[in-house]
């Protein structure tokens, strides 16, 4: 039998971890067989582990097995902050698994959690993943949610700020055929100013 472990084992244990491929399969296996087998002492929630062990798995590269352990996270109905729900959906998106992933957001905004950093956690993974309208949708909610809490906005306003789009140049041709014959002066003005971010369309 193995001797209890705790939060600081944990961190040890992922600190220590070698950062290539096998080095986080290696401290991925070892976190899962902590969960798959707890003992009396243990003071960190199988769950917890799971959701390590899922976070190293993609590290690793291995998509399915991060979405697996993290589902199995969800299962043991263990809270990990900010939602354990939250490791899900980041899985679901590594694995290409988008409309599972947007449904599971969903799921999570209609609970209406109180904290910002469930809605900071949810649309920088969406953002990561190209889907800016939909992470858009999240801060916003998170802001509407978090109103009158000054550091849970600000919080939610740097995760926007840090998920924008990337910008690209708008064919200023586009913009003038659009508006109607403009002035040289005005077309140098459009050349400068039309540059919008790119938005992934939302899942219906």
């Amino acid at each position: 039998m193995r001797a209890p472990v705790n939060d600081s084992d944990l961190e040890t244990v992922e600190l220590s971890a070698a950062t290539d491929a096998p080095g986080q399969r290696a401290v991925a296996a070892l976190l899962e067989s902590w969960a798959r087998r707890p003992v009396p002492g243990d003071t960190i929630s199988r769950a917890r582990l799971l959701v390590a062990a899922s976070e190293h798995s993609a590290y690793a590269g291995d998509a399915r097995r991060a979405l697996r352990l993290a589902r199995r996270a969800l299962a043991t109905g263990d809270h990990v902050a900010p939602d354990t729900r939250c490791y899900v959906v980041s899985a679901l998106l590594l694995c290409g698994h988008l409309r599972e992933a947007v449904d599971l957001v969903e799921q999570v905004l209609r609970d209406r959690p109180a904290g910002a950093e469930v809605y900071e956690f949810l649309g920088e993974e969406l953002a990561r993943h190209g889907r800016h309208e939909d992470a858009a949708h999240v801060w916003t909610s998170g802001l509407f949610r978090c109103a009158g809490d000054e550091e849970g906005t600000e919080v939610l306003l740097a995760a926007m700020r840090r998920g924008r789009g990337p910008a690209r140049a708008v064919d200023v041709r586009e913009v003038v055929g659009a508006q109607g014959a403009v002035g040289s002066r005005e077309v140098v003005d459009l050349r400068v100013a039309a540059v919008v971010p790119t938005q992934a369309p939302a899942l219906d």
